[in-house]
């Protein structure tokens, strides 16, 4: 059970809380309690989390899925997802019904959603449920803090910015989901061999 810091930027990124930014501005604007619904939405979505870290690796063997496997498939998911943040649909609209439904779509899929659930359960896999538990409470912890400094300072938030940051952060986990989708070929081709 170690913190690392590769690790916990890897699950920031993924987690990405800027492309929930839209959402809140929403609920800004609506006068709604934008730290409560901050508050609900990363402890959802870390229970979300914490909860596939335990039972994930256990439905490999439910389904009979091998590492790899999940691996091409959680990189094409992850490569889908950041398709999306690099080239997003500026006709999107950004709607919800009450607070419970907001914070339900900030916590998943925008938070964990298919991709993050796919990186953890391999990364479970991979390094430990300790490790993983450890660094991924370090990465909402890093989502709490930026979701609180954007409460604080929504009014005097740029859009633009957080479109460009959000693009740049895609970028990287485009980068993860081929890492992945490599590391899944490379291991089929070696069992097969």
């Amino acid at each position: 059970m170690t913190f690392d810091i590769s690790l916990i930027i890897q699950i920031f990124v993924l987690l990405n809380p800027l492309a929930s930014f839209p959402f809140l501005i929403a609920a800004y604007q609506n006068k709604m309690n934008l730290k409560i619904i901050a508050l609900k939405a990363v402890l959802t979505a870390f229970a979300i989390a914490f909860v596939m870290t335990l039972i994930g690796p256990f439905l490999f063997d439910i389904f009979g899925i091998t590492l790899d496997s999940f691996r091409i498939a959680g990189g094409v998911v992850l490569f889908l997802l950041a398709l999306h943040m690099v080239r997003p649909n500026e006709n999107e609209k950004t709607e919800f019904h009450g607070i419970d439904s907001l914070i339900t779509i900030i916590a998943t899929p925008m938070l964990t959603g298919p991709g993050t659930i796919s990186f953890i359960t391999v990364k479970t896999l991979e390094v430990g449920k300790a490790t993983v538990l450890t660094n991924l409470a370090g990465a909402f912890i890093l989502v709490g803090v930026v979701f609180s400094v954007f409460c604080l300072l929504v009014s005097k938030v740029n859009p633009k910015l957080v479109n460009i940051l959000s693009r740049i952060m895609g970028l990287f986990l485009m980068a993860i989901s081929i890492e992945m989708i490599a590391k899944g070929i490379e291991g089929i081709i070696l069992a097969v061999a």
